[in-house]
Parts: structure tokens; sequence; C-alpha cells
């Protein structure tokens, strides 16, 4: 199989985030994913286990607060192991900093 890649970089409103982000969410529980930008399309077919990234960052950039969330989903399609159990939450609501 070749290698095939579709990288999209573009600025929405957050209701239209949340769409794409549901269409990701119903492909994965389908168990294929297919991106298409204009012509061009990848197909994905997610296998156990999926290895997870998150990574929330805010920090001052020059007059003001930057934040950025990055979600990274990754599997090899030889691979058969168990998925290691790794307890998060992702929530509407901020923790407290002393429950840090």
């Amino acid at each position: 199989m070749g290698k095939s890649n579709l990288k999209i970089k573009s600025t929405l409103n957050r209701l239209e985030i949340v769409n794409h982000l549901e269409q990701l969410v119903a492909s994965l529980k389908a168990g294929t994913v297919c991106i298409r930008k204009n012509e061009k399309a990848v197909t994905l077919t997610p296998c156990d286990p999926v290895t997870f990234e998150l990574e929330a960052e805010g920090k001052m950039d020059k007059d003001s607060l930057r934040e950025k969330l990055s979600i990274e989903l990754k599997w090899k399609k030889s691979e058969a192991v168990p998925a290691v159990d790794e307890t998060f939450t992702i929530s509407h609501q901020p923790q407290d900093e002393d429950e840090n």
C-alpha cells in the first residue's frame, strides 16, 4: 500500500469544529474514517489498540493569551495487543488549581 496523506488547516467557528469532531466520532465508531478535500481523499480503518495523545497549552504570546489543543490518534495495522488503561477526563468545567 502506498503512502497517502491529507493535511487540513482551516479557521472555523466553534460550532463548525464541533460538527467536524462529531463526524469524526461517528466515523471512528463505524470503523472507517474518510477525509476528503477537493478531489483528494484518505480513508483510514482504525484498529485496536489506538494511541491517544492530547496536549493542552496556554501561554502568553506578545500581548495576548494563546491557547492550543492538539489531538493525535495513531495505530498500527499489524499490532494486536490489548490497550493500556490510562484514566483521564475531558470536561467543560475548569479544574481547581489545587487539584492538579
